[in-house]
């Protein structure tokens, strides 16, 4: 799995965002505010 692969499992589930909150490589997925995945997209 890559770091596009894992990024549309993670969109297609209901009501999710993506940011960048911690630094400009670390994405994070988030539910109604609560973090439930991360991924260093320089190095996943």
């Amino acid at each position: 799995m890559n770091i596009e692969e894992y990024r549309t499992y993670c969109i297609k589930k209901k009501a999710v965002t993506e940011s960048f909150p911690f630094d400009k490589s670390t994405l994070v997925f988030k539910v109604m505010g609560k973090m439930f995945a991360l991924a260093d997209v320089d190095n996943f």
